[in-house]
């Protein structure tokens, strides 16, 4: 019997519904699921061209960006473990957490984010800056020229890898790394999707940080996982003002996020009115 991974479900996705559209930068491009599963299956044998191992810890600070999460995919496609980190922590801060997670490598856009830069710098850590070409698909890193062809082909994603690992909030003590596997993963993704009530036919603009475990798993993977579709602002933040022009050009027909994010919106209603709103669900992170 196939072990459970959320890299198995992403496929299954990709070979049930290669033309539905699986992720939009708002206004500026359109991926597939079929695409989307080609583009990081080629990072990830990227990745494995530049030295990553099966279990090796792979630091990620991004925006909510298409890139970052093609680089998130191809971690643990290659039996690595990405290790998100919040873009606006200062040197200090990402130096511990790239030290705490014995990263061996650091990702970041291609404007680099320099407090991370400066921290992988210091512990002599690796770092690249990762783009994607709209026109060719195709994504790079700054510092491989190529990749071997094919290499992710051979690689069998399990269960048991440990695909993400993530800090406590550090609120009471120093925050402690959680590391959680394909397993974890997969069954957390597909437990949101039943309650969500999640199929293809669903669309949401995402809203909260793709470093923050909600973002990631109920917003961007539950949907990946059910054939449905996401749209990244255009900024890679959320943003009121452009928030339901979003969520009716790409026809969304929910979206998750933070009691402060709904206040926000509810604000933006009563001082701006937009001409319209779609019918949409919209869940509360608890």
């Amino acid at each position: 019997m196939e072990s459970l991974t959320l890299t198995a479900l992403l496929s299954k996705s990709a070979k049930n519904f290669p033309n539905r559209r699986a992720i939009s930068l708002s206004g500026k491009l359109d991926l597939t699921h079929a695409q989307l599963q080609q583009i990081v299956d080629h990072a990830a044998s990227l990745l494995i061209s530049a030295g990553i191992s099966p279990g090796d810890v792979v630091a990620l600070t991004f925006p909510n960006t298409i890139e970052y999460v093609i680089m998130f995919l191809a971690v643990i496609r290659c039996r690595a473990t990405a290790a998100p980190l919040n873009q606006a922590y200062t040197a200090e801060e990402f130096e511990f957490y790239l030290s705490d997670s014995e990263s061996k490598l650091l990702i970041m856009p291609q404007e680099p984010i320099v407090p991370a830069q400066t921290a992988a710098s210091k512990l002599k850590i690796p770092h690249v800056t990762s783009t994607l070409d709209f026109q060719s698909k195709r994504v790079t890193l700054s510092t491989v020229s190529d990749s071997l062809p094919d290499a992710v082909d051979e690689v069998v994603n399990d269960s048991s890898d440990v695909a993400l690992f993530l800090h406590t909030s550090g609120t009471t003590s120093r925050p402690k790394g959680v590391p959680l596997t394909q397993l974890n993963l997969a069954s957390s993704v597909l437990n949101i999707k039943s309650v969500y009530k999640l199929t293809e036919s669903d669309s949401t603009v995402i809203v909260l940080p793709l470093f923050h475990v909600h973002g990631l798993l109920a917003g961007l993977l539950s949907s990946l996982v059910a054939g449905a579709a996401v749209t990244l602002p255009a900024t890679g933040r959320f943003s009121a003002s452009t928030f339901w022009k979003d969520m009716v050009s790409y026809n969304a027909t929910w979206y998750t996020a933070v009691p402060t994010v709904h206040q926000i919106l509810l604000d933006r209603h009563v001082s701006k009115p937009e001409p319209a709103y779609p019918e949409a669900k919209v869940y509360q992170e608890l």
